[in-house]
């Protein structure tokens, strides 16, 4: 005798013997199944259950219907058409308030980049203006710097031009705390160095040798400046050589070793 599974669209229900199947909660919209059947079928296209579906009531319908105001449509185009406008009003104003913002704020940056660019000119010839050469021999600074760079596998693009020579920095405005500043980082075509002399006079060997090497790594291995931060005092590229009164040449040579030996690993 054959049975009936049934379905409230989400769980099923079975198997029910027909008998068993017209006691179950099911309605006029309910599907059922049965082996043989590849898909659910509506319990009215069963004809062996059409006594069950017949003694099913319909179901009723509801009577609380919504109340819906109808608008007449030339009036809804009216509002759709006034809402879009002021959409497109407020987008254009917004638009036009983020476009001069954003150009506000290029036409800034370009004036300020413009006016650091023009002090740094102005920087310069300062310095120039106020450079001279001495007896002193940067020429081993230099030399020995290639050799040690060479030790490592280091074999750097030589510039053409060199000009290492002292400046009187501290009388020059914006540039009184500086020991020596290097023109030539990121230009491998030249090693640019302009030393304070008074600065010089006062620095021990190892200081020197510190202040040397420090200039030659930003022209002729483009280094940066390390932050003034404690853990950094004491490496080669660390900014205040003038606290390295205490170093020794052991400090120094350790020092720019270590400058080189990451280099080599950046490699």
């Amino acid at each position: 005798m054959r049975k009936y599974f049934y379905t409230d669209g989400v769980n099923k229900f079975g198997p029910y013997f027909k008998d068993e199947l017209r006691f179950q909660k099911i309605s006029r919209n309910t599907k059922v199944w049965y082996f043989g059947l590849e898909h659910w079928i509506e319990i009215n296209r069963v004809d062996d259950l059409s006594d069950i579906f017949d003694a099913i009531p319909p179901e009723l319908k509801q009577q609380n219907t919504p109340i819906t105001i109808k608008i007449p449509t030339s009036e809804v185009k009216y509002i759709d058409k006034s809402i879009s406008f002021h959409k497109k009003i407020l987008k254009s104003k917004s638009s036009k308030w983020i476009i001069g913002l954003i150009i506000l704020i290029v036409i800034s940056i370009v004036v300020i980049r413009l006016v650091q660019k023009q002090s740094e000119v102005n920087l310069y010839k300062e310095i120039v203006a106020n450079s001279f050469d001495a007896d002193e021999n940067f020429d081993i600074y230099v030399e020995k710097f290639y050799r040690d760079l060479e030790f490592y596998g280091i074999f750097p693009k030589k510039p053409k031009t060199i000009v290492i020579k002292f400046s009187k920095l501290d009388q020059i405005d914006n540039a009184t705390h500086i020991h020596a500043i290097s023109l030539g980082l990121n230009d491998d075509s030249r090693i640019e160095i302009y030393i304070n002399p008074s600065s010089w006079k006062h620095f021990t060997k190892p200081m020197r040798y510190f202040l040397m090497y420090h200039e030659l790594s930003h022209d002729i291995l483009n280094l940066d400046d390390l932050k003034k931060n404690t853990s950094n005092e004491g490496e080669l590229m660390y900014p205040e050589i003038s606290r390295y009164e205490n170093k020794n040449m052991d400090d120094f040579i350790e020092s720019f070793q270590a400058v080189f030996e990451q280099q080599v690993k950046n490699k």
